[in-house]
């Protein structure tokens, strides 16, 4: 697999990305312009053309310490056999 991390070489991102052969799950924080440099980046590769990008931002700096890039068997959490998907009640309204 692709890990499509080499495109964050030389960006102000820090966050979690994890990885796996189902594709990528990453949260990441960084000024605009090299985040969204990474998701061009991503979409280079037609795998990712319709990756689903949620953007908040930030005016205090980075959300995370560092950048951590592992490798997860599941990008999903799975609790007694179903997927628990947490989600706000706010998007409802």
């Amino acid at each position: 697999m692709d890990l499509r991390v080499r495109g964050i070489g030389g960006l102000d991102i820090h966050g979690r990305i994890y990885i796996n052969e189902q594709g990528i799950n990453a949260q990441y924080s960084g000024p605009s312009k090299h985040s969204f440099a990474y998701v061009e980046w991503l979409k280079e590769d037609d795998r990712f053309l319709d990756i689903l990008v949620q953007t908040s931002p930030a005016f205090n700096g980075h959300a995370f310490p560092k950048l951590k890039l592992r490798y997860k068997p599941s990008l999903v959490q799975v609790s007694n056999m179903f997927m628990c998907l947490h989600v706000c009640p706010c998007i409802f309204v």
